[in-house]
């Protein structure tokens, strides 16, 4: 009888994880990287990180480009590596082309990719992701999580859509290339909304850090 663990663990072995830390945080004010800012102790940036590596993602990289040496010293410690992007302002769809093409080199039979800005965002995420097909289908599928009818991060592009993504330019991002596949998307329930709270502005980020209630 199959392992089904083993099966999880062979298929986590040629994924690699994408975190998108590039931009400016405009949103935020003039003098705030939201990357660096502290959520429960520990830098926003860090959370995808630590979520992606303790749900067994072998390698992580981080696209870094706005303020990268904050970004990089903000994950001091975590087994990942920082990628600096020149074009950066370009947009979101830029680093995320480079960061594409970065991991095409390393031949991953996947790209989990993820914005730098879930401060919510935990390994229970990331793992049904990786479990959502059989390791034979994964290249030709682009699974989605979802919360309450709502496509969420991160997403896992299976390595034929790696071309698409490193073809991306500007503000453009993944979301074209899930829209471009639809007979390619597996979506899967999240139980909560983490992957659905980004910190784009100070409001977000006193959100993120209010102090959360147990309903009784």
């Amino acid at each position: 009888m199959s392992d089904p663990h083993a099966r999880s663990d062979a298929l986590r072995d040629g994924v690699i994880g994408l975190v998108l830390a590039a931009g400016a945080s405009t949103r935020m004010g003039p003098t705030n990287n939201k990357l660096v800012e502290e959520v429960d102790g520990r830098a926003i940036v860090r959370r995808p990180v630590e979520a992606m590596l303790e749900a067994g993602v072998p390698t992580v990289l981080v696209v870094a480009g706005f303020e990268a040496e904050r970004v990089e010293a903000a994950l001091a410690g975590l087994a990942c590596r920082v990628l600096r992007h020149a074009g950066w302002a370009e947009g979101m769809g830029s680093s995320l082309a480079f960061g594409a093409r970065e991991a095409a080199r390393r031949g991953p039979s996947a790209l989990l990719v993820c914005v730098g800005d879930l401060p919510g965002l935990r390994a229970e995420h990331v793992r049904p992701l990786l479990d959502a097909v059989p390791e034979a289908e994964l290249a030709r599928r682009i699974v989605v999580p979802t919360h309450a009818g709502r496509r969420a991060h991160p997403v896992l592009f299976g390595a034929s859509f790696l071309p698409a993504l490193e073809a991306l330019e500007g503000e453009v991002g993944g979301r074209a290339v899930i829209e471009a596949n639809p007979a390619a998307v597996v979506e899967v329930a999240i139980a909560d909304d983490a992957g659905l709270r980004d910190v784009d502005t100070p409001e977000a980020l006193r959100a993120a850090r209010a102090p959360k209630t147990t309903p009784v």
